[in-house]
Order: C-alpha cells, then structure tokens, then sequence
C-alpha cells in the first residue's frame, strides 16, 4: 500500500511539472488546433519557427513598422536584456544566433534570427529556435519566439 501512494504522489508530481512547464513557456493548450494537437507537438518536437503557414498562430511572421537595419539593432538590444547570451551576428546580413539557458537545469536552446525587408519601411523577423538536446521541448522554443516577439512590440 505504502508503495502505491509512493508511485501516486510521484506521478502527480511529474503531471505537476509538465502542466506548470508547458504553462511557463506559453503552450497555450486551449487554442487552436487543440491540446491534443499541441501536445503532440510539444512533447516530440524540438524545434520551432516562424512562418507565414504556422502550426500556430503565435508562430506567425511577425511584421514591424521599421525597416530591417532598425529592427536588427533592436533585437540585438533587447536579447542582452533577456539575459540571452550572442553567439554570433552578422550586421551585412541582418542574422543573428544566440543561445538560451533554461532556468533550472540549464538546457541549452539555439535561436537564430533574421531580419528581412518587406519594403522601406517595414520589415519581417525570421527565428529559429532549436533544443540542443532531448526529444521534446515542452513549448520551451515556442516560449523563446513569443517572448522576443513581445519584447519588440514593447
């Protein structure tokens, strides 16, 4: 009996974890395509982008009203006060790879940005987040891609 609760309060635990992991880095479970859909791909997928077709609606393309040298220097900018670390940047080509920590077992993730004009005075943001290790990412590249995303529109 007493090992039965053991295994109990450890599954309950480890339910706890996920859901407060998948909440943190903004899964958002209830919208579309669902939570099955969502699950699926946050717990086998380590990878995540922005395109003009998401999977996702936060994943869209976003557009900015500046043109593509402006918002670069921006994200520049505001990486150093998400406290993510510059791998390397290329000012000619407006891209950029850094790498995040996560808080409490320091996975490391890669995010690679773009900036891309649209004409003079709008501009688009390519970024690729990626997992270094594991299988799935429990939204956490999605989480880094909506907040540089929120950060800009700041």
């Amino acid at each position: 009996m007493a090992v039965l609760k053991i295994i109990v309060v450890v599954i309950v635990l480890v339910a706890a974890m996920v859901s407060f992991t998948l909440y943190r880095n903004g899964a958002h479970l209830s919208q579309p395509p669902g939570v099955a859909k969502r699950l699926t791909v946050f717990l086998t997928l380590h990878s995540a982008s922005t395109s003009d077709n998401p999977h996702f609606e936060e994943l869209r393309t976003p557009v900015f009203d500046m043109d593509k040298e402006k918002l670069y220097t921006r994200v520049l900018d505001i990486v150093n006060g998400l406290g993510w670390g510059i791998i390397a940047h290329d000012k000619d080509d407006y891209n950029a790879n850094f790498i995040v920590r996560s808080p409490v077992f320091l996975f490391e993730d890669d995010v690679y940005v773009q900036a891309r004009a649209i004409d003079a005075d709008q501009s688009s943001l390519y970024i690729h987040s990626s997992s270094r290790s594991g299988r799935g990412d429990f939204a956490a590249n999605s989480g880094h891609i909506q907040e540089l995303i929120e950060a800009l529109k700041n």
